[in-house]
């Protein structure tokens, strides 16, 4: 693995730069202009980042739009942005690619880790405190989309989410 980018993603610069091209790519997969946060501070852009996913996903579903497609569009675009992250940092096996996921999701405020083999567990999500369980569901789009791409391949399955009152997400990862 590539440990000079690494250690810059873990970087607050890396969490801000993560969090100014995450929200540029999510704006477009949603077909709208991205928040304008270019003076925000991280947490500030955090909380901007929560804030408007919230409200396009809810827009989506209010208006009727359709999720599938809406899903591939969010799917497709953290797809791309994981195997771009794949090929800056050469994770060599499994092991490296959830390291990868692990630090890229703290610098947004989700704290992960492999439960077992396969299985993924999110202790504490900033975004729970944002999303219902049909935005949580909508977003969840772009999670599987960078695990995808960072570990070239591979399907993400949510089976407990903490937006449906568990104490813990839990996703399938294989």
């Amino acid at each position: 693995m590539n440990r000079l980018i690494y250690c810059a993603l873990s970087s607050r610069y890396g969490a801000n730069l993560e969090l100014r091209i995450l929200m540029r790519q999510t704006a477009k997969a949603f077909g709208v202009d991205s928040p304008k946060t270019a003076r925000c501070s991280t947490p500030e852009r955090l909380k901007a980042y929560a804030q408007f996913t919230a409200k396009e996903a809810m827009r989506a579903i209010q208006d009727g739009d359709d999720l599938e497609t809406l899903h591939q569009k969010l799917y497709e675009m953290a797809y791309a942005l994981g195997n771009r992250i794949r090929r800056w940092l050469r994770p060599v096996d499994k092991k490296e690619c959830l390291a990868i996921v692990t630090q890229l999701y703290r610098n947004i405020g989700i704290q992960m880790e492999e439960e077992a083999p396969g299985t993924v567990c999110v202790r504490k999500c900033y975004f729970c405190y944002f999303y219902t369980p049909e935005i949580c569901s909508v977003i969840s789009a772009i999670d599987q989309g960078i695990f995808a791409g960072i570990c070239q391949g591979g399907r993400l399955a949510f089976y407990e989410r903490i937006t449906e009152g568990c104490d813990v997400c839990r996703a399938d990862f294989g």
